[in-house]
């Protein structure tokens, strides 16, 4: 009963949270203004990661007050501390980016650091055949890279928002099937989970008809928990889970990537050419088509992976590798005319 009455309050914070936010955002001018590459053509506010981040700060704090005075039983990373400090200077940074501009360099400096800092969160012993250094290094960009790929997917209405909401629930499915973790409070399932909230709350403010959107705080906010998770993944044999949810961001943002270098342009040039975002733009800035492609997308991604933990079946994870390409298919191919969802 208190866990239902402690989730609707939260609910409730966040709610009001965002709500409040927007009225301030109005009133300070912390807007994105539509120009000629814009997907939407009204003045919305933006900058609302910084209440993702107040509110994950939240929920960090009170898991520390019921480790240290209520004897709660949770189990916390190796330095958890570094987890609070990477997401308020990941969050403050990228906060200010929303409001002043900040070059794109200085930017994925601040990834670096910050991911640099956070290292000491896992115990990454376990790949035994990869020299430590080498691992740090691989760990720093490929993490570093995650945060930006969902940077770059925060581009349509609800579209980062119901990814990172099935990747969370997809973890935190992966985790009941971890016998070892049933018995405990554990830091990352409830972090986890109260962010799956606070994305759902965002989802009412942000889709069909987006009243605010998080900006780079949040995207990159997000980014940088998903990259988290996914270490944490590999570092606990399910490698293949993470490539399953990973798979279709990681081809969408690499190829388009690929492609702007190929063509002599900067990978972070804003020229709405991902395979998404294309697909919205053919579809009539059809923000709710794009939404249901990858609602299905998801739904059918995480039945391989229910299937993969049930039956531990690793190599299934081929299957969401095939589907992540069928979806950039369907983007490829999608006409407005001839869409039929």
């Amino acid at each position: 009963m208190s866990n239902i009455i402690l989730s609707l309050l939260f609910f409730i914070i966040s709610f009001f949270s965002f709500k409040y936010y927007i009225k301030i955002a109005h009133k300070l001018e912390f807007t994105d203004t539509p120009n000629s590459l814009s997907n939407h053509n009204k003045i919305i506010p933006t900058g609302a990661g910084i209440i993702f981040l107040f509110l994950i700060s939240l929920i960090y704090f009170f898991l520390i007050i019921g480790y240290n005075f209520l004897s709660l039983n949770i189990e916390f990373p190796n330095r958890h501390y570094l987890f609070l400090i990477s997401i308020l200077f990941l969050g403050i940074i990228s906060f200010i980016d929303d409001i002043k501009s900040i070059h794109p360099i200085y930017r994925f400096l601040v990834h670096l650091v910050t991911v640099l800092i956070s290292i000491p969160l896992f115990s990454y012993d376990i790949i035994y055949f990869l020299p430590e250094k080498l691992l740090f290094l691989i760990m720093i960009f490929f993490w570093a890279y995650l945060i930006n790929i969902f940077n770059f997917l925060d581009g349509s209405n609800g579209y980062l928002t119901i990814n990172s909401i099935f990747i969370f629930f997809s973890y935190l499915i992966t985790f009941y099937f971890d016998s070892n973790n049933i018995e405990i409070y554990d830091f990352n399932f409830i972090i986890i989970l109260f962010t799956i909230k606070i994305l759902l709350v965002y989802l009412y403010f942000n889709f069909p008809k987006p009243k605010v959107f998080c900006g780079d705080s949040g995207s990159i906010l997000i980014g940088y928990i998903i990259g988290y998770i996914a270490f944490d993944l590999i570092f606990n044999d399910y490698w293949y889970i993470a490539i399953s949810l990973l798979s279709y961001p990681i081809m969408d943002i690499s190829i388009t990537i690929f492609n702007k270098v190929r063509e002599g342009k900067y990978p972070w040039e804003r020229l709405f050419d991902y395979f998404f975002l294309k697909a919205l733009n053919r579809t009539n800035k059809n923000h709710n088509k794009i939404f249901l492609i990858t609602l299905y997308y998801n739904l059918i991604n995480l039945i391989i992976i229910l299937l993969m933990l049930y039956f531990n079946i690793k190599y299934f994870f081929i299957f969401s590798l095939i589907l992540a390409s069928l979806k950039i298919y369907i983007f490829s191919s999608i006409n407005y005319r001839k869409l039929i969802f």
